[in-house]
């Protein structure tokens, strides 16, 4: 958290609290970030945030955007719902595949074994081709270029080797960060509200838009675990 709050440096007046999205929000048309204001209409305070461009220079330099903060709590609420979703949905595919593992293994061992003695078989065909370059002196770059073309082959086998060894073990983390982040995620949502730190945790850049019809679009980036696009699915063909 600290690390995090050197690099978004939200700057706040003295003796006052750092507003929750200060330094994370930012305008999607000009890049400024949104400066949080405190508004009261009827009797009622709110804080709201603004594009800075615009409310420094005016509406030439960018669309006097804003949102409240309790729409982007309410937002954001439904976008941590959302995630925890497809993080139980990843869950129960990677539970599947974990016990597919186990009838699929005798499997997965014989194609192991079927690529060790490709591999010797490829052994076999580099000593035959040194011998023949060793009579063969005149072509000695053809042998080595087919040799080097070999040990490819083999480093790709190899390779191929590695994958089907750790295939069960890298689906059982997958499986245990999954159900790690998910065991997290509801504790959070279990508050009832998102607190400053558990915000900041979850969140890396809030960006907004406005559109031409003046309605707001709002995008939330997630930091690690919680980022979607980082959620790649290690179950490929290996066979």
């Amino acid at each position: 958290m600290l690390e995090q709050r050197s690099k978004i440096n939200p700057r706040s007046q003295c003796g006052r609290n750092i507003h929750r999205y200060a330094g994370m929000i930012k305008c999607a048309e000009c890049g400024a970030s949104l400066i949080a204001r405190r508004r009261r209409w009827m009797d009622k305070e709110y804080v709201e945030y603004t594009c800075n461009s615009n409310h420094r220079y005016g509406k030439e330099y960018c669309t006097p955007h804003s949102v409240r903060e309790e729409q982007l709590d309410e937002l954001i609420k439904i976008e941590v719902v959302s995630l925890l979703e497809f993080i139980q949905d990843e869950s129960v595919k990677y539970e599947k595949i974990v016990k597919d593992w186990l009838k699929k293994k005798p499997k997965y061992d014989r194609a192991i074994q079927h690529n060790n003695e490709k591999i010797k078989q490829k052994h076999d065909e580099i000593e035959q081709l040194i011998i023949e370059r060793i009579n063969d002196r005149e072509h000695a770059k053809v042998y080595n270029n087919m040799i080097e073309k070999i040990e490819a082959e083999i480093q790709t086998i190899e390779n191929k080797i590695a994958d089907l060894r750790n295939y069960d073990e890298v689906c059982k983390k997958r499986r245990e960060e999954l159900k790690n982040t998910s065991e997290l995620i509801e504790t959070i949502l279990a508050d009832g509200h998102i607190s400053n730190v558990n915000l900041r945790m979850l969140v890396r850049q809030v960006t907004v838009h406005q559109n031409e019809d003046k309605s707001i679009d709002i995008k939330f980036e997630m930091n690690g675990a919680f980022n979607y696009n980082i959620m790649e699915d290690v179950t490929t063909d290996i066979l």
